[in-house]
C-alpha cells in the first residue's frame, strides 16, 4: 500500500481531533499519565480510524489545512470537556462540603491536576473516576469519538457563534453546578441541621463554645454522612454519566449543523 500526501493529511486531521480530546478528557488529560503514553495512544487511535473515517474533500492550500486542524482540535476539546463534567462536578461537590465541614484549610496536592484540592474533593473525584471505569465510561468516550467523525465530518465548516451552540455550551455549565449541588445536597442538609442545633445550644447555654465544638463535630458528621449515602452517591454518578453521554450526542448533532 502506497501512502500519499492525501492520506497523511487525513491522518493529521484525525490526530488533531484526538489531541483536542486528550486536553480535557477524563484520565487522558491527567498529569499522572506519561506524555509518551498519551502520544502513543493518540497515534494508535488515529491509525485505527485512518481508513474508516468518512471525508468529503481535502484542503486545497496550506492555510485551509491549518484552519481545519484548529477546528478539529476545538471539536475534540469540546467533546473531552463535556465528558469530564461529571468528575469535575464530583470534585466541586467535595470542595463545597469541605468548606461547610471546616476542612477547606487542609488541602492536598492532586497528582491528576497538579493543583491544590480539598480532601473530600479528591475523594469524591476518585469515587467518580472509579465509577466511570466500572460503567465502561472510557468505552463510551471512544465510541463518542468515533461517531463524532460521522456527525461532524472532517473539513466541516462549523459556525461557533451560532446561538444554539452557545446556549448549549452555557447549559453545560448549569449542568455542572446542578450536578455538584445534587451530589453534596444530603450532606449539606445534615451539616445545616448540626449548625441549627448548635445555634439552639448557644442560646440555651451561652457558656458553651459552639464555634470550637463545630470544628470537631461537623467533620465527623460529614464523613459519617458520606458513608451512609455512598450507595446512593454512586448510583447518582452513574445516572450523571448517562446524562453526559446524551449531552455529548446532542453536542455532536449541533456542531454538525443538524
Amino acid at each position: 500500500m502506497v501512502i500519499g500526501i492525501e492520506q497523511v493529511e487525513i491522518y493529521l486531521l484525525i490526530l488533531a481531533r484526538i489531541a483536542g480530546l486528550f486536553i480535557d478528557a477524563p484520565v487522558l488529560s491527567s498529569r499522572s499519565v506519561p506524555s509518551f503514553v498519551k502520544i502513543c495512544l493518540a497515534m494508535w487511535l488515529a491509525a485505527i480510524l485512518w481508513f474508516v473515517v468518512p471525508i468529503r474533500y481535502l484542503p486545497d492550500n496550506a492555510i485551509t489545512f491549518m484552519f481545519a486542524i484548529v477546528v478539529e482540535v476545538i471539536v475534540g476539546y469540546i467533546i473531552g470537556f463535556i465528558s469530564g463534567l461529571v468528575l469535575q462536578s464530583a470534585q466541586a461537590a467535595g470542595d463545597i462540603l469541605d468548606i461547610q465541614m471546616g476542612l477547606s484549610v487542609a488541602n492536598i496536592l492532586s497528582p491528576t491536576t497538579g493543583a491544590q484540592t480539598s480532601i473530600t474533593g479528591a475523594f469524591l473525584y476518585l469515587v467518580a473516576l472509579l465509577t466511570f471505569f466500572i460503567v465502561n465510561g472510557h468505552h463510551l468516550l471512544i465510541s463518542a469519538l468515533y461517531h463524532s467523525y460521522t456527525g461532524i465530518p472532517l473539513i466541516s465548516f462549523i459556525d461557533f457563534s451560532r446561538p444554539n451552540l452557545l446556549m448549549h455550551l452555557l447549559s453545560m455549565l448549569g449542568f455542572f453546578w446542578i450536578s455538584a449541588i445534587q451530589l453534596c445536597a444530603p450532606i449539606l442538609l445534615l451539616i445545616f441541621l448540626v449548625d441549627f442545633s448548635f445555634g439552639i445550644v448557644s442560646r440555651v447555654a451561652p457558656q458553651v463554645n459552639v464555634f470550637m465544638l463545630g470544628f470537631q463535630v461537623k467533620p465527623t458528621v460529614g464523613v459519617f454522612g458520606l458513608m451512609l449515602i455512598s450507595p446512593l452517591l454512586i448510583s447518582h454518578i452513574v445516572l450523571l454519566i448517562g446524562q453526559t453521554t446524551n449531552e455529548i450526542a446532542k453536542t455532536i448533532t449541533i456542531l454538525g449543523g443538524k
